[in-house]
């Protein structure tokens, strides 16, 4: 009898995460090339395998997530690790990164990207490819942000909290958080194994188990430690990350703790529907001081629905609570919309900031009444024996019709007798067929039928 040991499973591929030794370099465009063929950006299918190729891909992401990390330290963003007070970098945490001089500002802005994302990227198609490092990451966002003014009173630049909400699945071996993507691609027994489940007591991360708590202690734990009391807040909120937010805030004991803060909040791409909020506060700060981005083939920062909502082909069925606009045509998933409206949401965010009156214009977008959708087909509810009369009359134009039908198909034929026409109207016949060759204009050419 024969059985196959662990040991004798084929061993996994190694690869050190590190551009060079992957053969990659940096271009001067900043873009992420191949060493033997610099036309070419990552290759992901080196085998057959996809096991190996996700090995290659987790080494390579890696070095890129490191590459950003070391650009956003060097835009003055420290590392603060969370539950804040962890001992060590060996116990389960997760980093964000905040201004140095955070205490000292006068207006923060915090950003929640992608839960599906690693800390640092808005999208790897575009870090790792055409774009390059900057332009696909936070790093562009943060050197914008820092161009900028606090305030009308205050010239310095506003403070910074990148949240991560992606990399929440604590990795014990690589002393890291990973996003849920990532967590399939680590170093596995054997190049046969596949995925890694989630045990909560080694993969959760205290008080940050998910992207809800995550969003809840950086509001809650977070501001407090490292904001002034003065401070306002804007905030930007992308994807699945909009509706966190949103559900946060709409609450009266949250909102009544941090509304007072809150001096701007953007949303792309969520869902959220402000139509049916709970939170009086909350909606009117939406109406007033809320903007929202969805995708959409207009021309980037068009605007495309009022607070109300607008055209179900536009906005689905929902009302976003504030001036809705498209993010453009060349965002065409979730991940590249702060990419390409990156420049106008800050643009925005800078508006507001420098108008302490700042109050949404009032804007209405008209579209043709459309029909309401009860769910039902026209008819559904009506019993057989009770049909109404306008069912009735399309039953009998659609007889009529048929037999228009049966008629010009036994005229194409051409039958030898009019028996031949069996169950057909016989006076229907001949008064269709005068009135076609009436129509034809040669009525008297013809004999008749």
């Amino acid at each position: 009898m024969f059985r196959r040991r662990w040991s004798g499973l084929p061993a996994e591929p190694k690869f050190a995460p590190d551009l060079k030794e992957l053969s990659y370099f940096i271009n001067e465009e900043d873009e992420v090339r191949y060493v033997h063929d610099p036309d070419f950006y990552f290759k992901y299918f080196s085998t057959k395998n996809t096991r190996y190729n996700d090995c290659q891909r987790f080494a390579f992401d890696q070095a890129v997530n490191q590459i950003i990390d070391s650009r956003l330290e060097a835009e003055g963003l420290k590392e603060v690790l969370l539950p804040l007070g962890v001992a060590s970098k060996d116990e389960p945490h997760v980093k964000i990164r905040l201004s140095e001089d955070l205490s000292s500002k006068s207006r923060v802005v915090i950003i929640f990207g992608q839960s599906s994302q690693d800390f640092g990227i808005l999208a790897h198609r575009v870090a790792s490819g055409p774009g390059g490092l900057n332009k696909g990451s936070m790093v562009n966002i943060v050197k914008t942000l820092k161009q900028q003014k606090s305030s009308a009173t205050d010239n310095t630049a506003p403070g910074i909290i990148l949240a991560n909400p992606g990399d929440l699945w604590w990795w014990p071996e690589g002393k890291k958080g990973l996003s849920i993507f990532a967590r399939h691609q680590i170093p596995g027994s054997s190049l046969v194994h596949w995925g890694w489940h989630h045990d909560p007591a080694r993969n959760s991360i205290s008080e940050n188990a998910n992207p809800t708590e995550h969003l809840k202690y950086i509001f809650e734990k977070v501001v407090p430690q490292f904001v002034n009391d003065k401070a306002k807040i804007d905030v930007i909120a992308l994807g699945d990350m909009s509706d966190e937010v949103e559900q946060y805030l709409d609450n009266d004991d949250v909102w009544a703790k941090i509304g007072y803060r809150l001096n701007a909040l953007v949303v792309l791409g969520g869902f959220y529907d402000m139509r049916k909020a709970n939170c009086q506060g909350f909606k009117k700060f939406m109406d007033q001081r809320g903007r929202a981005y969805i995708m959409n083939q207009d021309p980037l920062d068009t605007l495309i629905a009022g607070p109300e909502g607008g055209s179900r082909a536009v906005t689905g069925y929902v009302g976003y609570g504030c001036p809705t606009y498209s993010v453009g045509p060349n965002a065409f998933i979730m991940e590249l919309v702060l990419v390409e409206a990156g420049s106008a949401v800050l643009k925005w965010l800078q508006e507001v900031a420098l108008d302490k009156d700042y109050v949404n214009e009032r804007v209405h977008i008209f579209f043709p009444e459309e029909e309401e959708d009860d769910g039902k087909w026209p008819e559904w509810d009506k019993d057989d024996d009770d049909e109404s009369k306008g069912s009735k009359k399309i039953k009998e134009q659609d007889h009529e019709e048929t037999k228009r039908i049966q008629v010009r198909v036994q005229r194409d034929a051409q039958p030898a007798k009019m028996d031949e026409c069996e169950g057909i109207d016989e006076e229907l016949v001949k008064e269709i067929a005068k009135r076609e060759k009436m129509a034809d204009g040669n009525a008297d050419s013809e004999e008749e039928t």
